[in-house]
C-alpha cells in the first residue's frame, strides 16, 4: 500500500489527515458446467451448436482506490477495469469499467451525510435472460443523503437520488428504466448502539424502451410510495440482529390494471459462536414488479444461513445456503393469472487464505438449481472457481 501523509494546512487551521492510494490486481478462473442455465434434457448441439454448455471464464480486474480525510470530510474513490474472457463462447467476451465515488460530508458535527455516484457494468445471468447473445447490464446512480442530530438520540433524515439501468438486449420483464427518489424520515440511536429508522420514499420511474400505445397493457411510467421501517439491535458480546418492514405501493398513470401493493419484510441474525466461528441466518419476503402478459409482480420468500470458521490466523472457510420460492402474481383484468412458481436452491463453500497482508487466495464451489411448475425453466449448475488478489 502506498500512503501519503499531508502536512498541516495554514488556511483556517484545517488538519489534513491520512491519505491512502491502493492498487489491486485480481485474476480469477471459473468453470461452469451449465452457462446458459439449460434444462437437463436439452439437446445442446441443436440449441448451442456445441456438444456441451460448459464454459471456462477468466476474469482479470485492475482497480485503483483512493481515500482522503480532511477535517470532518472524507473522500473515497474506486475505479476498476474488468476483462472477462470465455473459452468456448468467445462472442460473450467483454471488458467493463466501474467506479464508485463517495464524499462523507459534514457541515457541523450534527449536520452530515453522504454524496455519492457509482457505475457498474455486469453480464445478465442466463437464469433471467433466455437469449444466447451477450447482454450486459449497466447500472448508474447518484444520491445525496443528509442527517441532522437533534438534541439527544433523535435524527432527522432526508435524501434525493437518481438511478438508471440499461441492457444490451431486452429482458422478459422490466428492463431499461430510470427512477428519481425523494425521501425523508426520522431515526433514533440508543446508547447501546442499537438504532431505529423510519423513512418515507416517493419514486417516479420511466421505462426507456416503452412507448405509450392505446390498448397496450404496458405502461411506460410508474410511481412508487414506500414506507420503510428498519431496526438494528446491538446485543452483548458482539451479537447483532437487523429487521425491516416495508409497505410498497406501485401505481401506473395510464394503465391502473397494472397497479399492485405488498408488504416486504426481513430479519437477519449475526451470531458470534466463538472467537473463531460465527453464523448469519435470516429470512426475507419481497414484492417486485414483473409486468408480463399474465402477471404484474413477483413475491419472493427466502431463507438463508451462512456459517464461517477461521481455523487459523490466515485462513477462513465460509458456507452459504439459501432457498427461495418465487410466485408470479396478479394479472391485468380479463387475463388468466400466470400461476407460475419457482423454487431456487443455492449452496456454496468458499475458502480464503491470506499468507501475506497484500496477497489473498480463494477457492469456491457452488451448486445452484431451479425447479418450476412450467416447462423449460428447470436447471442445475455447478461452478468451481479460484482467484488470487494482490494489493499494493
Amino acid at each position: 500500500m502506498v500512503c501519503f501523509v499531508a502536512g498541516t494546512l495554514a488556511v483556517a487551521d484545517v488538519q489534513a489527515e491520512a491519505s491512502h492510494l491502493t492498487l489491486k490486481a485480481e485474476a480469477a478462473l471459473t468453470f461452469d458446467n451449465n452457462l446458459f442455465r439449460l434444462p437437463a434434457a436439452t439437446n445442446t448441439l441443436r440449441v448451442l451448436g456445441k456438444d456441451s454448455g460448459a464454459e471456462q471464464i477468466g476474469v482479470t480486474t485492475l482497480s485503483l482506490n483512493f481515500s482522503q480525510t480532511l477535517s470532518l470530510q472524507k473522500v473515497n474513490v474506486s475505479v476498476s477495469v474488468v476483462d472477462s474472457k470465455f473459452q468456448n463462447f468467445s462472442y460473450l467476451n467483454y471488458a467493463s469499467y466501474n467506479y464508485n465515488a463517495a464524499l462523507q460530508w459534514s457541515l457541523t458535527p450534527r449536520l452530515h451525510g453522504l454524496l455519492s455516484a457509482d457505475r457498474k457494468e455486469t453480464a445478465n445471468s442466463f437464469a433471467d435472460y433466455t437469449g444466447r447473445q451477450s447482454n450486459l447490464r449497466t447500472e448508474a446512480s447518484q444520491r445525496l443523503d443528509a442527517e441532522y442530530e437533534i438534541d439527544g438520540p433523535w435524527r432527522v433524515l432526508a435524501g434525493v437520488s437518481t438511478f438508471s439501468q440499461t441492457n444490451q438486449q431486452a429482458l422478459v420483464a422490466g428492463g431499461d428504466h430510470t427512477t428519481r427518489t425523494l425521501n425523508a424520515g426520522l431515526g433514533y440511536v440508543f446508547a447501546s448502539g442499537s438504532s431505529l429508522n423510519w423513512i418515507q420514499k416517493q419514486v417516479s420511474g420511466h421505462f426507456l424502451r416503452r412507448k405509450l400505445v392505446a390498448n397496450s397493457p404496458y405502461d411506460p411510467d410508474f410511481n412508487q410510495s414506500i414506507s420503510d421501517l428498519r431496526a438494528h439491535w446491538a446485543m452483548p458480546e458482539k451479537h447483532s440482529a437487523d429487521f425491516y418492514l416495508t409497505a410498497l405501493r406501485q401505481t401506473h398513470p395510464h394503465f391502473p390494471e397494472r397497479d399492485f401493493s405488498g408488504l416486504n419484510s426481513g430479519a437477519s441474525l449475526n451470531w458470534l459462536l466463538t472467537g473463531k466461528s460465527s453464523v448469519q441466518l435470516g429470512q426475507s419476503r419481497t414484492v417486485t414488479s414483473y409486468a408480463v402478459r399474465d402477471s404484474n409482480y413477483t413475491q419472493t420468500q427466502r431463507l438463508f444461513v451462512s456459517p464461517s470458521w477461521q481455523f487459523s490466523p490466515k485462513s477462513l472457510v465460509r458456507l452459504q445456503h439459501s432457498r427461495s420460492r418465487i410466485r408470479y402474481l396478479g394479472a391485468p383484468q380479463g387475463v388468466v393469472p400466470s400461476q407460475r412458481e419457482d423454487n431456487i436452491h443455492d449452496t456454496g463453500v468458499t475458502f480464503y487464505w491470506q499468507p501475506d497482508q497484500r496477497f489473498t487466495l480463494s477457492a469456491a464451489l457452488q451448486n445452484a438449481s431451479r425447479s418450476a411448475n412450467q416447462s423449460g425453466l428447470d436447471y442445475e449448475s455447478q461452478q468451481i472457481s479460484v482467484s488470487a488478489q494482490y494489493s499494493y
